[in-house]
């Protein structure tokens, strides 16, 4: 009996310790794929800086969250995170400097993008092509100059976007959708624009400051939410 005890005492902090190591992946170098379900972090700053068209971190896997754990990621001419037909995925607690995309999504569902600091993208922060269902929340995105969109949703249906701090774009959130997105709380500053929305998509709360053009939301816009 003691004898079985003791390898059961001297086995618990091993296995205790091999569970640790196994919860999360370590991306170390890029470019970098993500082919499995799983979580996936940083655990420092990484660069890339590759051929156009290609990005720093692929995810080809559903059920994935990518942490980044406070680190950076840094580049040029390709994009930071990309992702195509793949659902329940988070990618968050993170800083994405320079890309022309900081993240790029197509044809994805239940994705949450949160958590997140995206400085100076060249054509986009967040960009979804028809996703639904997803939530991209407490993100902080500027650029030096109002040439690119914060967040652009592209034929998306049921994104949530809240609680973003948004600056220096061109246009703050972009929703081009025949479908209906909900935008609430956001703050915009210094935008070209900072609602420019689809008809069917609805907003409420958020907060615009210092517009560069007199109309603080376009023609186009989506109707403000009454209940």
């Amino acid at each position: 009996m003691k004898t079985h005890l003791t390898k059961l005492l001297i086995l618990a902090p091993m296995l205790l310790l091999s569970a640790i190591g196994g919860y999360a992946t370590t991306i170390e170098s890029l470019p970098y794929t993500i082919k499995k379900p799983g979580t996936y972090t940083l655990d420092g700053n990484l660069s890339y800086s590759g051929a156009a068209g290609t990005n720093a971190i692929t995810v080809t896997a559903s059920n994935v969250v990518l942490d980044l754990t406070g680190y950076t990621l840094s580049g040029t001419n390709t994009n930071a995170i990309s992702g195509a037909g793949v659902s329940n995925v988070t990618i968050q607690n993170g800083t994405i400097n320079g890309f022309l995309v900081g993240v790029l999504f197509e044809n994805g569902s239940q994705e949450l993008f949160q958590n997140l600091r995206v400085s100076n993208p060249v054509v986009a922060g967040i960009e979804l092509i028809n996703s639904t269902s997803g939530t991209i929340q407490n993100c902080f995105i500027t650029n030096t100059t109002p040439a690119t969109d914060g967040i652009y949703l592209g034929g998306c249906q049921g994104i949530v976007v809240k609680n973003n701090q948004i600056a220096n774009e061109g246009v703050g959130c972009d929703s081009n959708s025949t479908s209906g997105n909900i935008f609430i709380a956001d703050q915009l500053t210094n935008c070209s624009y900072g609602l420019y929305l689809g008809t069917p998509d609805k907003y409420q709360g958020n907060v615009t400051i210092a517009w560069q053009l007199p109309l603080p939301v376009e023609p186009r816009s989506g109707s403000r939410i009454t209940s």
